[in-house]
């Protein structure tokens, strides 16, 4: 009986100090580095990396995937400050207007050039989406000023300013005057 809890208690023992090797060998990093008698030094790094995950905001991504030799920005006219996306079927584009000079912000419009961006809103944006600015039905878009990275714009419906504000990345829009 002795024998037997001797033998027990010599398996925990090895089997506990086995466990543990395998943990440390599990976390070390590059900066790990082994001595000769076996023993793993590691070195901690100063600053921890963190892991930040963009947030997928694009649906369907790998069937609408655009190619950048195609893009086609929103234009903004110079001389009456018209915000104008042409539609183009050969061209490339997915413009999103948000509520605040931000991504993250509240999707307000879309304009895509992809059927699935367009059919039946499914990015739920308030003021809907469209292949182009003229399905806009008596309602224009005006440009009203940059915003850093953005552009802020503001829907006129019928002569009348709607009172939330659009933005646009800026990267999308190019400005022109046109004769």
């Amino acid at each position: 009986m002795k024998n037997l809890a001797k033998v027990l208690l010599f398996v925990a023992f090895v089997g506990c100090k086995n466990t543990s090797n395998q943990e440390i060998e599990e976390k070390t990093t590059d900066t790990a580095k082994t001595q000769t008698d076996g023993v793993t030094v590691v070195k901690q790094d100063s600053i921890s990396a963190k892991k930040i995950v963009a947030k997928d905001t694009i649906r369907n991504y790998k069937d609408t995937q655009m190619n950048e030799e195609f893009f086609q920005k929103a234009i903004i006219d110079l001389n009456d400050s018209s915000f104008t996306v042409y539609q183009n079927i050969r061209a490339d584009y997915r413009i999103f207007g948000y509520q605040k000079p931000d991504t993250n912000a509240r999707k307000m419009i879309l304009f895509s050039v992809f059927t699935s961006d367009v059919e039946d809103n499914p990015y739920k944006c308030a003021f809907g989406s469209y292949y182009y600015s003229g399905a806009l039905q008596d309602t224009k878009i005006k440009y009203i000023k940059n915003n850093g990275k953005f552009v802020e714009t503001h829907l006129i419906k019928e002569n009348n300013i709607l009172p939330t504000p659009i933005f646009f990345l800026r990267s999308w829009v190019e400005f022109e005057k046109r004769n």
